[in-house]
Order: structure tokens, then sequence, then C-alpha cells
């Protein structure tokens, strides 16, 4: 049986974003779930836009890895969105990363 999940999906006349939380990307890609992504999102609160371009492929795609089909809720401005004036997203850097694991490997 496959799974569905409703999304909203925010454009503007020249972009796209896909509105996800912080928590379900946590649960979806793990705590560390800012390394799959670019700095060409957008973050706000408990929230992530995700640009149309890579981002949103990158989660669609993990999406279906795991069996669970998008819906979406489209909003659409006539005029330049607000998302665009929120902060970028922070991704994690490979090499940041690795390090991470590398220090927690250690401990354990």
């Amino acid at each position: 049986m496959t799974k569905t999940r409703t999304f909203e999906y925010i454009s503007d006349p020249s972009h796209g974003w896909i509105k996800v939380t912080k928590s379900y990307l946590s649960e979806l890609f793990g705590p560390y779930w800012r390394k799959f992504f670019t700095c060409f999102s957008y973050e706000r609160l408990s929230y992530v836009y995700l640009e149309e371009d890579q981002d949103a492929a990158t989660f669609v795609k993990k999406l279906k890895e795991l069996g669970i089909t998008p819906k979406w809720r489209d909003r659409h401005a006539k005029i330049r969105s607000r998302i665009r004036n929120y902060t970028p997203l922070r991704p994690i850097e490979p090499s940041r990363f690795e390090k991470t694991q590398e220090l927690l490997n250690e401990l354990l």
C-alpha cells in the first residue's frame, strides 16, 4: 500500500519551492539532513523551502524510495515571493560532516 503526503508548492513568476518542516527532513534523511541540500533553498523558523530544481528533486526522490507519493497544494504569487528574503539554507559541507562522523565514531 502506497502512502501519500501533501506538501505545499509555492511559486512566484520565476521560481518555486516545496515547504517542508525541518523535523520531517530529519525524519527522512536523519539528523544530518542538511548535507543533502544546497544553499539555494531557504529556511525560516521550523520550515525549509526547497528550491524547485536540485533540492526538490532530492526530496521527491527520497519520498519515492520510501514508498511515499507526494501530493501538491499549489500557491502561486504574481509578484516576487517573500521566501527570497528568508535565510539561505546552511548545508553541512561533506568534509565537515565526515570529520564530525569520525569524531563521533572515535568516542563510541
